[in-house]
């Protein structure tokens, strides 16, 4: 239960390591609160939504810093935890400079299509966004390889970001 809490007690630490179980306790913590912040919502409306919105602000910094030791744990940069969004970015970029102009013409005529498009419309519409299908499939790719990451054991002993936090490892020089 002292992992759970572990990020709280270094809230914006970037440096060194954390363990998979300390990582993954925290995001089981966030799935906890969202589920309270639900019920809450339900109780007393919409003031559990400005609660959650204050809470996801209090432990955003927390959050950030434990996926950046997660990837200390396993020896690679912390600047990882920014791949995802850097692979989306990339992908709009690259679509809106290929796709722009139809996209942009499509979204146009769709103007006048009410709630309740006709099946035709409604055609016409997925098949304008159809292109689109491909920037998240790789936005997807790269959220699959930071899984990965986050999931898989971290560096025994020392690594070039501190000691292990499983204590394996220690000096290996025998002589």
């Amino acid at each position: 239960m002292e992992l759970m809490f572990q990020p709280l007690k270094r809230y914006v630490d970037f440096n060194g390591r954390s363990r998979r179980t300390e990582y993954w306790l925290w995001f089981l913590f966030q799935i906890i609160a969202s589920i309270v912040f639900g019920v809450l919502k339900s109780i007393i409306g919409n003031t559990a939504e400005i609660l959650n919105f204050i809470f996801s602000l209090a432990i955003l910094l927390p959050t950030i810093a434990v996926g950046v030791r997660r990837f200390h744990d396993i020896n690679r940069t912390g600047w990882w935890i920014l791949f995802p969004f850097a692979v989306f970015v990339v992908a709009m970029v690259v679509f809106f400079s290929i796709n722009g102009a139809s996209f942009i013409n499509n979204m146009k005529s769709f103007a006048d299509i009410g709630p309740n498009p006709t099946p035709d419309q409604a055609m016409a519409m997925l098949t304008a966004l159809a292109p689109m299908a491909w920037v998240f499939l790789v936005w997807f790719a790269a959220g699959v390889v930071t899984f990965v990451f986050q999931v898989t054991d971290g560096t025994p002993g020392p690594n070039r970001f501190g000691p292990d936090p499983k204590g394996r490892g220690g000096d290996s020089s025998v002589f």
